[in-house]
């Protein structure tokens, strides 16, 4: 493994760590509002538009999201799905696939800076 490796392995695993932490506060935001478990509110995540839930619990999974989005780029439609397709995997398993979209939709552009081409719904 190479130095520019290595320093690339390292940016990568800081990346996953806050987008981790990320991911956990903005799941426990929901749980604490709603009462329910982190496993039941992973299995309902995708469900939002469909579930008749309180407002509060609306709001709590529509910021929980939003915050998601603003640390992956990615939009509502695809977390939603990405949270639907892993329901029953842990938090790191969402986290480390939100990860991999995120970087997978990314554009590197000229002296390394990124770009999301998709807007953000």
């Amino acid at each position: 493994m190479t130095p520019k490796d290595t320093t690339q392995q390292a940016v990568e695993t800081d990346i996953v760590a806050k987008l981790s932490k990320v991911v956990e506060e903005a799941i426990e935001s929901i749980v604490n509002t709603t009462g329910l478990s982190k496993r039941e509110v992973i299995q309902v995540i995708e469900e939002v538009k469909e579930v008749e839930l309180a407002q509060a619990t609306q709001a709590a999974i529509q910021e929980a999201i939003r915050k998601i989005s603003i640390a992956t780029d990615l939009n509502t439609d695809e977390i939603s799905r990405i949270f639907k397709e892993n329901r029953t995997a842990s938090l790191g398993a969402i986290t480390k696939q939100l990860h991999e979209k995120s970087k997978s939709d990314r554009v590197v552009l000229e002296g390394g800076f990124t770009h999301h081409p998709k807007p953000l719904a």
